[in-house]
């Protein structure tokens, strides 16, 4: 396999195959470097506010609130998590160019690219589907009598449109992409790719059984979507609006954000959303015909 192989004669998950020197250990290597690469990053983006609350006794409290517990209820705080997930894109996507041995958008498609009009268009139908099931959840719910616009509302707000599109597209470069194409370099049958990394990112949240259920369905409607369209753009248009609502909603005190715990309706309501976006965009892929193992 050379690198002159076109990135569309190889299902998604396959594509770490488009080394010009195919090697095992080079998956190994890539994630290796991507680790050491994200914790560099976490480092300068920690140290600062550690060395300025030492410099500044007063501040000291509200940095270790920042740095403590992860309380997303508090926009400091949230902004320091978000942007920490967020650290993972360029660590994903300099540990491919550094020694992956293939061109860096085989990471976000089998076209070499990321393919921005199938994204606009499934960030749209995630969106849509995502803003509806909120506003029917808080009808049901009553909850309309919570929401207020405060100091914290545009703050979340700008969270929402600026930060979460970058953290959650971060998740789907490593889960979806990075694991999914290291799992698919060593095994062949897609299940794998699919299946394996999900573990991984169920662990990542802390969240009760429910929500651990909820973030496992996701992780898998979104594998199977990455395979079936050969790329990311369906799993970074869910996972972009998912997020961004939650943190719009919740900057109305529609939605407590410092939650924890899941519901069997939250549940229901969640598992529902991601299977009639799954059914909805599965055929949008601009890629024909659609990759084999």
């Amino acid at each position: 396999m050379t690198s002159r192989t076109p990135p569309d004669a190889l299902p998604y998950h396959r594509l770490g195959l488009r080394s010009a020197r195919p090697r095992w250990w080079r998956p190994i290597a890539v994630l290796a470097l991507a680790v050491v690469l994200f914790v560099a990053g976490a480092i300068l983006l920690t140290g600062p506010l550690v060395l300025l609350g030492e410099a500044v006794p007063d501040l000291q409290g509200r940095i270790d609130d920042v740095l403590g517990d992860g309380d997303m209820s508090d926009p400091l705080a949230a902004t320091y998590l978000l942007v920490a997930v967020a650290l993972m894109l360029p660590a994903a996507l300099l540990a491919i160019r550094l020694v992956g041995g293939r061109p860096v958008g085989t990471l976000s498609s089998v076209t070499g690219r990321l393919r921005w009009g199938l994204l606009a268009r499934c960030l749209g139908a995630a969106a849509v589907l995502m803003v509806s099931a909120m506003l029917v959840t808080t009808t049901i719910d009553d909850a309309w009598e919570d929401a207020a616009v405060g100091g914290r509302t545009l703050a979340f707000v700008a969270l929402a449109l600026l930060v979460v599109p970058v953290q959650a597209t971060a998740e789907e470069y490593v889960f979806r992409g990075l694991l999914m194409q290291t799992v698919g370099t060593w095994l062949r049958h897609p299940a794998f790719a699919i299946v394996l990394p999900v573990a991984l990112f169920t662990l990542g949240h802390d969240y009760d059984a429910l929500g651990l259920v909820d973030v496992t369905v996701f992780g898998l409607a979104a594998g199977w979507l990455t395979w079936r369209t050969g790329g990311l753009e369906a799993a970074i248009g869910l996972h972009v609006a998912t997020n961004a609502a939650i943190f719009a909603f919740g900057g109305f005190g529609l939605v407590d954000l410092a939650a924890d715990e899941g519901t069997v309706s939250g549940l229901a309501v969640s598992v529902a959303l991601t299977g009639v976006y799954t059914w909805l965009v599965r055929d949008w892929a601009d890629v024909s015909p659609r990759p084999r193992p």
